[in-house]
């Protein structure tokens, strides 16, 4: 398990410059009962598996790194751009307490998964609160 100081130190390396913000990558979080692991999903494609950058903390999961931007022609034109470029970070709170030791990630096809076994000590409570809402016009 990581400390909160490893996180702003993730925050500080990759923080937007200038025009170059970071971007954050979409995941999917889903806890496996019967392997007794919280499994993350993390859609990288393009990026180098050697600058993924991957920290656990009590109730949070940290992925950074980069995705560079491919080569273009220079006689190309862009007619559209929807593909994020530059540095990435994505915290993610987890849905119960994790143990550091036996967490696996694997990069393969563009995703990143990660595999982080669930702590035998204790869960965190689901409270379900129903909230009423009440809709009022304005006098015209």
């Amino acid at each position: 398990m990581r400390n909160h100081d490893e996180i702003l130190e993730f925050e500080r390396l990759f923080a937007p410059r200038g025009a170059h913000g970071r971007f954050e990558p979409n995941a999917d979080v889903h806890l496996d009962e019967s392997a007794r692991a919280v499994v993350v999903h993390v859609e990288l494609a393009g990026a180098n598996a050697d600058s993924l950058q991957v920290v656990v903390d009590d109730e949070c999961l940290v992925i950074a790194g980069i995705r560079a931007r491919g080569d273009l022609s220079r006689d190309a034109s862009l007619l559209r751009k929807e593909i994020q470029y530059g540095e990435f970070l994505k915290q993610i709170r987890l849905p119960a307490p994790v143990l550091g030791d036996g967490a696996t990630a694997v990069y393969r096809d563009g995703i990143l998964t990660i595999r982080l076994p669930l702590a035998q000590t204790k869960k965190y409570p689901i409270v379900r609160t129903e909230i009423r809402m009440t809709v009022r016009r304005t006098p015209v």
